[in-house]
């Protein structure tokens, strides 16, 4: 089945960490939301085929993501996690599948690294990994073996930033994986528990980001950080790589 690029967006959860009523993916940043700025990103690296998995207030990001996506409803968004969600959103896999989680601000930057690999690819940043709420990540030759919030600080190599590239094979696999774990009762599982079951058989090389400006939203310090540090650094690196403007004076060009 022809697929042009496509990504799933999960933004199922409620985040009632960071504050407010608002599903995490609609906090603001400057003038946007969350998921606004991700759609950008996606629609400026050429990917032409989003579905967000929606679930607390899905109206709202139905709403916000009018135009820009179709949807896949997780009506148990209450007591499961995202594997359950990336599960509900398995689709025909052609080729290469963008994975995000909707509670990241990053810059285009981060997405193209992860498109300039060939195959699968995950972002991860080796300056973090060392609050027990990361989600860490093994590598070993510079490819995945397994992430995990309680991966041991010996192995960690960095954490991960919530932005996945899987092959169509790869994609295809990890599908297959989240589907085995939901049926095993693993609702409360991460995707990750399903992209650490494939690294075995398909190699997905990890890209740091570090020095890249990013950050997870979980709590209101995290707002605040993407606010006032993380956003204004973002819009300065987009400035900086426009094209200049040629403007013509008297005589001058």
């Amino acid at each position: 089945m022809g697929q042009t690029l496509g990504a799933i967006i999960l933004a199922a959860g409620r985040g009632s960490r960071v504050g407010g009523r608002s599903p995490r993916c609609l906090v603001r940043v400057g003038d946007r939301t969350l998921l606004e700025i991700q759609l950008d990103n996606l629609r400026r690296a050429g990917v032409d085929n989003v579905t967000v998995v929606v679930g607390y207030r899905h109206e709202e990001v139905r709403e916000a993501a009018s135009g820009e996506a179709t949807f896949v409803f997780n009506e148990r968004f209450a007591d499961t996690n995202s594997l359950y969600s990336f599960h509900l959103a398995r689709r025909p896999v052609a080729d290469d599948l963008l994975v995000l989680n909707s509670d990241v601000l990053f810059p285009l930057e981060l997405l193209s690294r992860l498109r300039d690999v060939e195959g699968s690819a995950l972002a991860f940043d080796s300056c973090s990994g060392d609050d027990a709420e990361h989600m860490k990540v093994h590598l070993r030759d510079g490819h995945l073996v397994r992430m995990s919030k309680r991966l041991p600080s010996a192995l960690t190599a960095g954490e991960n930033v919530g932005l996945l590239q899987l092959s169509a094979y790869a994609a295809r696999a990890c599908f297959d994986a989240a589907a085995t774990l939901v049926r095993r009762g693993h609702h409360h599982a991460w995707v990750g528990s399903a992209v650490s079951a494939i690294a075995d058989a398909h190699r997905i090389f990890g890209v740091d980001i570090t020095g890249l400006p990013w950050v997870e939203i979980d709590y209101p310090e995290d707002l605040v950080l993407a606010r006032e540090q993380i956003w204004p650094a973002i819009e300065s690196e987009h400035l900086c790589a426009q094209p200049p403007v040629l403007m013509e004076a008297e005589g001058m060009y």
